[in-house]
């Protein structure tokens, strides 16, 4: 986390400098700008595409399919456990 706050308070010096700010005002600068950050989020998702293919084909289990089968799981063994103390609060009544 230091190298992140390191980074981010050189940009904020690098940001505070008047050159820098009046070609980050430029539209060509902003527009290549916005076009970058579109491109990361295009390049994620067509990694993650490719990615849930490729583990498709492979049949392994995507992290969706693993995280809902741990809350399928929890929610069994929630499920036992409140069955379970049921029948024992049962027997204890009946023991009465």
């Amino acid at each position: 986390m230091d190298v992140k706050k390191a980074a981010m308070d050189q940009l904020m010096k690098l940001m505070q400098n008047p050159k820098v700010m009046q070609v980050a005002m430029n539209p060509k600068v902003m527009g290549t700008v916005m076009k970058a950050m579109a491109l990361r989020g295009k390049v994620t998702s067509a990694t993650s595409a490719a990615t849930q293919s490729v583990a498709k084909s492979l049949n392994l289990a995507s992290r969706e399919e693993v995280k809902e089968l741990r809350r399928t799981v929890r929610r069994l063994e929630d499920l036992i456990n409140e069955m379970e103390a049921r029948e024992s609060d049962r027997i204890e009544t009946e023991d009465e």
